[in-house]
């Protein structure tokens, strides 16, 4: 979207609301002018709806659920008009939800986890720079027009990492890792058949 109707929207809506509306679109408009991070082509998505398989929309409505929980993964299902996603809380306990059309449809669960998972949790969470949505858009950038079907916070090679799974415009799908404390790109592997 540019930036000119941006401004223009962000105008109306101080008028129209009060500073509190204007933080709520330019939160809104964020989400939707990142159509690639999660957002299916009609070819993927039978209903072709718009917003179904937005990865951000998902993820703040997971956040929003679990208040002052940290989103560690997030996984399109059913051809991205459902989101699965798991958030960890402070305490490292970990939360499942279901997330479609930007609504919880389930959840939140809690995991049932021993001390040594909620630390390994709270590791992560800890050594993460990078929050999930920071992490999509270096991963979209490494695979231009790609569409992000899975996100998650993990180790690799005693690194903490957002892994993902990308669909590029090609349709082929890549294997990217960033580092979660730098925000590097530390593996673009498209798959081989």
């Amino acid at each position: 979207m540019n930036k000119t109707i941006i401004g223009a929207l962000v105008g109306a809506s101080v008028l129209a609301g009060g500073c509190g509306a204007v933080v709520r679109e330019v939160e809104r408009l964020a989400v939707r002018s990142s159509p690639s991070i999660g957002t299916p082509t009609s070819a993927s998505s039978p209903t072709g709806s718009p917003g179904a398989g937005d990865l951000k929309q998902a993820a703040q409505a997971a956040l929003g659920a679990v208040p002052g929980s940290t989103l560690v993964s997030i996984e399109t299902e059913e051809n991205g008009s459902l989101w699965e996603v798991q958030v960890v809380g402070k305490d490292g306990t970990e939360h499942q939800l279901d997330v479609e059309s930007g609504k919880v449809v389930a959840g939140p669960t809690t995991e049932q986890e021993d001390a040594d998972d909620k630390a390994k949790h709270r590791a992560r969470v800890s050594a993460a720079k990078l929050d999930y949505a920071q992490a999509a858009d270096k991963i979209v950038a490494a695979v231009p027009e790609g569409r992000v079907t899975e996100l998650n916070l993990d180790t690799e090679q005693g690194k903490t990492v957002w892994e993902a799974d990308v669909i590029g415009a090609d349709g082929v799908k890549h294997e990217v890792a960033v580092d979660a404390a730098t925000g590097a790109v530390t593996r673009n592997n498209a798959a081989t058949s």
